[in-house]
């Protein structure tokens, strides 16, 4: 069989409602390419019938479902999918495909040309926010970006735009040290990335906010920044392993 060049790792949890068109999109899109590319869904402990929802928009087209027993959270959503993908580069989105999934051609041009991590950024002159979040959330993302950027990782734009690949050997290295569950695990993906000596390319892309996202502010802003303390913790404890494997980037 022939090994998938690209593989597009969708976490999802309760999504009955918004994966059938994204599923559409992301495989008229895949059939459209000249190479191979699997679709990876994670149906992460959901109740209203996303996985047979995922069984039926990837019936004909290479696949995965891979389905958690409970709700353990975005992160380990992530951190599953991109552990069992087969493809030569994996990339994550949002079900809702907040970024294009057709922009994933480009971070492919750019992983040719040597780049091993490759995200998108809303953050910077050429980005295209076509609807953006409500300015309570805006204001609170940028906080969040600042203590990232203080705390654990410094000099990236954007943490948190849900569209990042990563060649295999790299993804292989990264997500088999993650041990974050909810919604920090960007921020611990990119800090391990840079401890590991790889560098990342940021990139900028459309964008498009989905107003019936799940993301509660106070709640989730408690839990990204208590999540960004025990990366802090993790890593002064020595945790993450951060000898590489694999060869250089």
């Amino acid at each position: 069989m022939t090994r998938p060049r690209l593989s597009v790792v969708v976490p999802a949890y309760n999504e009955s409602r918004r994966l059938p068109p994204s599923l559409e999109t992301i495989v008229t899109w895949a059939r459209a390419q000249p190479y191979v590319v699997e679709i990876v869904v994670v149906d992460d402990g959901s109740t209203d019938g996303t996985r047979d929802v995922a069984e039926r928009g990837l019936a004909n087209v290479e696949h995965q479902i891979l389905v958690h027993d409970r709700n353990l959270g975005k992160g380990a959503g992530i951190r599953t999918g991109m552990r069992a993908a087969k493809g030569e580069f994996v990339l994550f989105s949002d079900a809702d495909l907040s970024t294009p999934i057709d922009e994933a051609t480009r971070f492919l041009a750019i992983h040719e040309t040597g780049a091993p991590i490759v995200i998108g950024t809303r953050k910077n002159g050429e980005a295209r926010v076509l609807v953006r979040q409500n300015p309570l959330r805006e204001r609170m993302g940028r906080v969040f970006t600042w203590l990232s950027n203080v705390l654990i990782c410094p000099d990236v734009s954007d943490f948190t735009c849900v569209f990042k690949s990563f060649r295999a050997d790299v993804a292989a290295e990264i997500f088999s040290r993650a041990l974050e569950d909810g919604w920090a695990y960007d921020t611990e993906v990119l800090f391990l990335a840079r401890r590991l000596g790889y560098p990342i390319r940021e990139v900028a892309v459309p964008w498009t906010n989905d107003p019936s996202t799940r993301v509660r502010l106070v709640r989730d802003a408690v839990g990204s920044f208590l999540g960004l303390l025990r990366i802090r913790r993790r890593a002064a404890q020595g945790r993450y392993r951060l000898q590489r494997q694999g060869p250089a980037a």
